[in-house]
């Protein structure tokens, strides 16, 4: 499952604003709001790439590896 608290969280930590975010990534703000909100629980691969690499951080940190089954 999707770890929406980290972005919020990281995005917070490096002092960006959603809307910077939206910039760094493409990804629009409003998508931005929902998946730091848990609305939008299952973003693609490339969302997570593109939030990752604007974070600083790797896709797993946005994966929460105790909800993958094998």
């Amino acid at each position: 499952m999707f770890k929406y608290q980290v972005i919020s969280k990281t995005r917070n930590k490096l002092g960006l604003s959603q809307s910077d975010l939206s910039r760094l990534t493409g990804i629009r703000v409003d998508m931005l709001s929902r998946l730091e909100n848990g609305k939008q629980i299952n973003p693609t691969l490339r969302t997570m790439e593109l939030l990752a690499h604007a974070l600083q951080i790797s896709v797993a940190e946005l994966i929460d590896e105790r909800t993958i089954t094998p």
